[in-house]
């Protein structure tokens, strides 16, 4: 039997797909369905076919042993595409939902080859002028970006041999069957994502995708995993809180549920395990570097109601080994890490042991029963709605913008561990730039996910204090104001609701956060799906702040 730790070459199987690494581990019947899109099922055959015409195009381009960029989404493409590209013997490059500047950048510091248009087998050939610096590119699975400290995507390549060990622990530590149904409601091209990929061959579950819609609205997510007897699910705490504020019922078919993306509070917990009364609720613990999960804490069905604070991200899995240093860190051993950074830039460093170590940068302590907790970050690289952002990017970013003097992102969180970024920038006398300029160039370098819930502009000649000494602004201005920025646009109808007026649940929980920080007090997001417009989300404001004010505005 192979062992975990070798790297796995080209393995063919019944549905007659050349699939490299994990796909290739166990053979499928071809005839089972082994994804769900909307109404329409897929089997592994039908994967297996799709994946070939991709695999085939790959070829036909000479791409074998170069980066291709695959475009995230949840579809089926999404996953014949990296199937495809991997059974071609070439590296896939994941693209998010980003401005086109942040994907020219993140093509170029993978040094694609080509990238990958709207037909399913359409690829558009780049010259970028370089390849990864000084890879085996054999022994590259795929390429993830997350933020840079200049406003550049940071490429992390990740290894075959850490990724596939990282995936076996995972589905030996959480045994999943042909009965299980994993809902794909990560967002497309994270780390999470990419276990809801490999699920069905590594285990033989079948992968269910939510339209666009569903995907964005809690609302109906929740009514969604209920209506598809979805019986695994992972998501963001912001998320599990979302679908478990407004849902009228508990999801009876959850039998797990994993938080991933960022830190899993007690309120968080709580929330869930209402929203999954008998689903064991797993706290996992990694990073892209890692890849993959390192640790995880499970809550038995039941126990999480009464959780406390801080929630424990328990013990490392088999795969990985960690260490704490002197001054708290948690340190990943490189076996279980991404092979480095695109840029060249080496991922971990010796240690004293003669071992190599990758520093996390996240302090933690050690319980009694020798299970780990996380206490904060030692630096100030911070996880808005599940996607990690250096508040550096955003301030290099805004920085690059004519005009601009000086940028300074904060981030702020709630004790439900809803967090959002607030930009103020600095501007030169001689220039014009407003929030609708900076709005613009953030969002065609940064992740949507990560940008600013409001951008204030100050002149350089404002004295300290001078903003603060500004009349305070009414119930009612704080809320057009804070929707605009989010929105990035100017006045929505205020009795529109929230999402037929744009907004996501990532840019409802950028809102509210702003909303409480400006008012200065704790609003709860689930208030959002209470009072859905913003007008009877201002009136439930108005009463329960101010008594009496009325915050209605026409």
């Amino acid at each position: 039997m192979r062992r975990v730790d070798e790297p796995i070459g080209p393995v063919r199987d019944t549905a007659g797909t050349a699939a490299p690494g994990l796909l290739g581990r166990v053979p499928r019947d071809p005839s089972r369905v082994a994804l769900v899109h909307e109404d329409r099922d897929l089997t592994f055959g039908d994967l297996a076919a799709l994946s070939e015409d991709v695999s085939d195009a790959v070829r036909g381009h000479h791409l074998q042993r170069r980066v291709v960029g695959v475009p995230a989404e949840r579809s089926p493409e999404f996953v014949a595409r990296i199937m495809g590209v991997w059974n071609a013997g070439a590296v896939p490059a994941i693209l998010g939902d980003w401005g086109s500047e942040r994907v020219r950048r993140a093509l170029t510091a993978a040094g694609a080859a080509a990238t990958f248009g709207p037909a399913l087998t359409g690829l558009e050939l780049l010259d970028t002028g370089r390849q990864l610096h000084g890879e085996d590119m054999g022994e590259v699975s795929h390429v993830l970006f997350t933020s840079g400290t200049t406003g550049k995507p940071k490429g992390i390549v990740v290894g075959r041999t850490a990724f596939e060990a990282a995936g076996v622990a995972f589905f030996k530590e959480l045994p999943m069957d042909e009965s299980d149904r994993i809902a794909f409601l990560s967002r497309p091209g994270h780390d999470p994502s990419l276990r809801e990929l490999m699920a069905p061959w590594l285990t033989g579950a079948t992968l269910v995708i939510p339209d666009g819609r569903t995907a964005s609205d809690p609302r109906l997510a929740a009514a969604w995993l209920a209506k598809r007897s979805i019986t695994v699910l992972q998501g963001s705490p912001v998320l599990l809180q979302l679908m478990a504020g407004s849902s009228r019922l508990p999801v009876e078919s959850l039998r797990l549920v994993c938080s991933v993306g960022a830190r899993l509070t007690a309120a968080a917990l709580r929330s869930t395990a209402r929203l999954a009364p008998r689903a064991t609720i797993v706290n996992c613990y990694g990073a892209s570097e890692t890849p993959q999960v390192v640790c995880m804490h499970q809550v038995p069905p039941g126990e999480g109601v009464a959780s406390e604070d801080p929630v424990p991200i328990g013990r490392a899995l088999g795969h990985a080994s960690v260490k704490i240093d002197s001054a708290g860190r948690l340190h990943v051993e490189a076996a279980a890490c991404a092979l480095g950074y695109t840029d060249g830039t080496p991922l971990a460093v010796p240690g004293h042991d003669g071992r190599h170590w990758y520093d996390t940068g996240d302090l933690v302590r050690r319980l009694p029963d020798g299970s780990l907790c996380f206490l904060k970050r030692a630096d100030r690289q911070v996880q808005v709605n599940g996607t990690r952002v250096e508040l550096e990017e955003i301030e290099g970013a805004a920085a690059r913008v004519a005009g601009v003097v000086d940028a300074v992102a904060t981030f702020v969180e709630d004790d439900s561990g809803v967090g959002s970024v607030r930009l103020t920038v600095v501007r030169s006398p001689t220039t014009a730039v407003d929030g609708d300029v900076l709005r613009a160039v953030l969002g065609a370098c940064l992740d949507p996910a990560v940008m600013p819930s409001s951008i204030e502009v100050r002149d350089s000649e404002d004295r300290p204090g001078a903003q603060d000494e500004d009349r305070a602004a009414t119930l009612w201005e704080v809320l057009h104001e804070s929707a605009r920025s989010v929105l990035g646009r100017g006045r929505i109808d205020p009795d529109r609701g929230f999402f037929d007026a744009g907004f996501t649940s990532m840019s409802l929980m950028r809102f509210v956060s702003e909303v409480s920080v400006r008012l200065g007090a704790e609003i709860s997001p689930v208030l959002v799906f209470q009072y859905p417009t913003l007008n009877t989300f201002a009136d439930h404001l108005a009463r329960s702040l101010h008594g009496s004010e009325d915050g209605r505005h026409g």
